[in-house]
């Protein structure tokens, strides 16, 4: 009997190791292309930042270039403006200077070629030119900028596109002992930049928009690629034929960088945009891929090569050892089954118990508890809210039209429907919520717990689960839930007034025509129908883009002047008119568009704000409001620096805000983001401070800039000594920390009297201005 035993377990070690041999070889395969794919993965990454990298240098040498051409012309006709000769000849109506001359030296001993003079006569005609012997005709009546400089003598610098080519251009005025004389007037052209970014390795073409293709009207038509004015007299003929293969727009609209595997180059566009903010300049650039280093991106390959091959072989060794221990185990396997059989017995005696107690408890049919099991339930939660302050609430549920499944197609397809809705329903609701049946096809929910939003979504989930059709024995069967709900302590304190409640609402639901939630309380079922048209009046909002951006100033209340601005959106809807953020952001962070409405704001404030600097604004520093769940979001890093970087902001001018409650639902998290955040150069402000529960340890360690002291506190301080004392405790706070403070919600004198006397100048409120739209905004700025 021994003999036949070991034979047996000799067999099965031999059908053990070929299943093992199997599984071990499946696993290696699996394994290698998983690592291929990550690896993959990992290297095309690494590339895509490098070239990133890369492209952004370009664009960024390219600008300075162009920065530095401007500045450089500007100074030449700054200097020019004060030569005595010229003014002579202003003075004297006679030529004594040869412009022309002046180009040539310029074009000779310096880098700047192709730059030509011309001077403009006090009444707007032209005096003399460096490019041509016309002289006379009167400048004012056709050119816009000259008029202007007539009228009001100032330093103009420019790029535009005249009649001849894309240029930059200076205009400054020209005084004698005080007198307006005239006007010396530089243009350079384009084409150095383009020889400088070449002498960087970067071949460029260089375009004007087709827009402007009648307005170079002096331009042959050989010049021109697809409709577009080609600058550059540099270029090389492979670049033209690529662009001209795939379209101007094909390489125009990029939004990063392209790799062009015939010519082996690195392509990037860079936009230069007029004084309207639309697109002028096109400067394509090629980088040859040879000459960008990848070399550790190659490095981070072999490492990952190697650790996943260390990895693959410590499993392998793994494996092996549990292969040889399972040998060593099998008597103990031999003993361990007789406890087993033992502990069978056992569990079959117990299970025996358990369902005799599940079927007293619970409906034969669908396996959902009963009414004796919900009874019992009911008024146990009922007695946990009532300790604990809460809320219970009863989703009572009744199909609609089963009857007439019954009577049609008889009680077997009926009771299948049954099991089928009961399926249904576990999907809508979670693991701690009971669902059960009364009998016939009534259905109960208890929901312990939970706010009337989460009720809403749950029954919306409910009779969205039922839209679907049932499909028994080809049988196509639809129902739908009338549903009434009732809420403890709100709609009853006891279970069977709760139950007869949620039953007369549902009775309620079945009049107002069926398949739809009804809340006991009518006043809710008016809250719950105006947040379903919130909800739907949001997603259309931010398709068809009616958000508005408002800017609430910030003073110094020292001196009146504005230091900074709070961003606020504001929601145009089409039939309430301007609604306020209180009214549908909470909805928006619950149902998860508020990262959408907090990208849209950035974009539209960052654009805002720069546009209003580059008109020579003093704008100070914008405050944004961001929810802690968009800096959560991993991609918000990388969004947040490419829009900055695509607009040009300068990130001294930016500070994001966020509220103090939402940073301690996760300060550890909260404290990385932030610094990643500050590390940009962007300031961090807390909003509603000293309404939360914050952890002094945590607040020291947090990487902010500013307090900002919420109103509630600003209401009442001036006759209020708790009020006070706290704005007090939040300013000596801030100082100890050596934070910067602002007081919010300021609206009357007494308020500000008394913040300028605890030393609080920084002031933000009605008294000085309410939240402004942009072109109010801007002329507040003009005026402050």
């Amino acid at each position: 009997m021994q003999n036949i035993k070991s034979i047996f377990e000799l067999l099965l070690r031999g059908k053990v190791s070929v299943k093992l041999f199997v599984t071990a070889l499946i696993l290696s395969i699996i394994w290698f292309v998983v690592a291929f794919t990550i690896i993959s993965n990992r290297v095309n990454n690494l590339e895509n930042e490098k070239y990133t990298e890369i492209s952004n240098k370009m664009k960024n040498e390219l600008k300075v270039l162009i920065e530095e051409k401007t500045e450089a012309v500007r100074i030449i006709a700054l200097s020019v403006a004060q030569n005595r000769d010229i003014k002579e000849s202003l003075i004297n109506s006679k030529v004594l200077l040869n412009l022309n001359e002046f180009s040539l030296q310029l074009a000779e001993f310096t880098s700047l070629k192709n730059v030509w003079f011309q001077i403009i006569t006090p009444d707007g005609k032209s005096f003399s030119r460096s490019w041509t012997n016309k002289v006379g005709d009167d400048l004012s009546n056709v050119r816009l900028d000259v008029a202007q400089m007539i009228k009001k003598p100032q330093v103009i610098s420019s790029i535009s596109v005249g009649k001849f080519d894309l240029t930059f251009k200076s205009m400054v005025p020209i005084y004698d002992n005080g007198k307006f004389i005239g006007i010396i007037e530089i243009l350079g052209k384009f084409n150095s930049i383009a020889l400088k970014m070449e002498s960087k390795e970067y071949d460029m073409v260089m375009l004007v928009d087709k827009s402007y293709k009648k307005q170079l009207e002096y331009i042959k038509n050989e010049s021109f690629l697809d409709e577009y004015y080609v600058v550059n007299q540099n270029v090389k003929k492979e670049f033209l034929e690529l662009i001209h293969e795939k379209s101007v727009e094909y390489f125009i609209g990029m939004d990063t960088f392209l790799i062009d595997k015939k010519t082996n180059r690195l392509v990037v566009t860079y936009q230069l945009p007029d004084i309207h903010d639309q697109p002028m300049g096109h400067f394509i650039m090629f980088h040859d891929l040879d000459k960008i280093n990848i070399s550790d991106v190659i490095r981070s390959r072999d490492r990952l090569i190697l650790t996943f091959t260390l990895i693959y072989l410590f499993i392998f060794a793994f494996v092996y050892y549990i292969y040889v221990k399972q040998y060593q185990g099998l008597i103990d396997k031999l003993n361990r089954e007789l406890e087993e059989k033992v502990e069978e017995k056992t569990k079959e005696l117990k299970n025996q118990s358990e369902t005799l107690d599940h079927l007293a408890h619970h409906d034969s049919l669908t396996g959902l508890p009963n009414r004796l099991l919900f009874l019992d339930r009911l008024k146990q939660a009922i007695k946990h809210a009532k300790r604990r302050n809460k809320n219970v609430t009863i989703l009572f549920l009744d199909l609609d039209r089963f009857k007439e499944v019954n009577d049609t197609f008889g009680h077997e397809i009926g009771d299948k429907l049954l099991r089928e809705v009961a399926s249904r329903l576990l999907n809508c609701v979670r693991d701690e919520d009971t669902i059960a049946r009364l009998g016939g096809d009534e259905f109960t929910i208890i929901l312990e717990d939970v706010g009337q939003n989460e009720v809403i979504k749950i029954a919306k989930n409910i009779i969205k689960a039922m839209q679907e059709p049932v499909y028994i024995r080809n049988q196509e069967l639809y129902t739908t839930f009338s549903v009434g709900i009732s809420s403890y302590p709100e709609d009853g304190n006891t279970s069977s007034v709760l139950i007869r409640n949620a039953d007369t609402a549902m009775y309620k639901a079945k009049e107002n025509g069926k398949n739809k939630y009804e809340f006991y309380n009518s006043k809710m079922t008016e809250v719950a129908f105006e947040r379903l048209m919130m909800e739907s009046g949001l997603r259309r909002a931010i398709d068809e883009n009616e958000f508005l951006t408002y800017f609430q100033p910030k003073i110094n209340a020292m001196n009146g002047k504005v230091i900074g601005s709070e961003a606020l959106v504001r929601w145009q809807h089409p039939l309430l008119g301007l609604v306020p953020p209180m009214k549908f952001l909470s909805l928006a962070e619950d149902i998860g568009l508020i990262k959408y409405i907090d990208e849209w704001m950035m974009m539209n404030t960052l654009k805002t704000i720069k546009r209003f600097q580059d008109e020579g604004i003093h704008t100070g520093i914008v405050s944004l409001n961001i929810s802690m769940k968009h800096l959560e979001d991993k991609q918000f890093m990388q969004y947040l620096q490419e829009t900055i970087m695509n607009i040009g902001f300068d990130t001294s001018f930016l500070e994001l805000e966020i509220t103090e409650s939402q940073i301690m639902k996760n300060p550890v998290s909260a404290i990385d983001t932030l610094k990643n955040i500050r590390s940009m150069g962007i300031r961090i402000s807390i909003d509603d401070f000293g309404t939360g529960y914050s952890s002094l340890s945590y607040l020291k360690r947090l990487p902010i800039n500013n307090l900002k002291i919420d109103r509630e506190f600003i209401i009442d301080a001036y006759k209020d000594e708790e009020d006070a004392s706290i704005v007090r405790a939040i300013i000596a706070l801030a100082k100890s920390l050596n934070l910067s403070y602002i007081a919010e919600g300021v609206e009357t004198k007494e308020q500000l009297d008394f913040l300028l006397e605890e030393g609080c100048h920084d002031i933000q409120g009605y008294y000085y201005s309410k939240p402004l739209p942009e072109d109010a905004f801007k002329e507040f700025l003009l005026k402050n």
